[in-house]
């Protein structure tokens, strides 16, 4: 009886190490493909000084913010094919700004610091003319692959 208690707890403490084990290397697994998608989605091409990264975010904010009080002041009800690509261009150097303060330990946060959705808060007007710019390009890409007229 006592030999066969010993090999019950034996086996469950072999069976125990074994998940505890599998656990750890999964962790471990998904923390290396978190790293690599990290990697893919917010590519470095090296290190950043703190000061270059925010003089970078504060260049293309101001640049929307400018874009932004003009469309408020001529009221006007489309964006020219230069300001869809200045919009797409501060996107990617915002948020890569953000990336690299936050790699670097530097980013703030509210009240003093936006993430890109939160800044888009502060421009509805180049949002909404920008999601209006690519709802008719996509349209457009629609009608040409069914090959209908426009």
């Amino acid at each position: 009886m006592d030999n066969f208690l010993l090999l019950v707890v034996g086996v469950l403490f072999i069976l125990m190490a074994g998940l505890l084990i599998f656990y750890f290397q999964t962790q471990q697994n998904f923390k290396a493909i978190a790293e690599k998608l990290e990697a893919i989605e917010h590519p470095h091409t090296g290190l950043r000084s703190t000061e270059m990264l925010q003089r970078d975010l504060a260049l293309h904010r101001d640049v929307l913010f400018v874009l932004e009080a003009d469309i408020s002041k001529n009221k006007r009800e489309s964006l020219t094919e230069d300001e869809l690509k200045t919009f797409d261009v501060a996107r990617h150097h915002i948020k890569a700004s953000i990336a690299g303060l936050k790699n670097n330990g530097d980013w703030i946060g509210l009240p003093f610091e936006y993430e890109w959705v939160e800044m888009l808060d502060r421009l509805p007007n180049v949002l909404t003319l920008y999601r209006k710019a690519e709802a008719e390009k996509q349209a457009m890409e629609l009608a040409q692959d069914k090959g209908l007229p426009n």
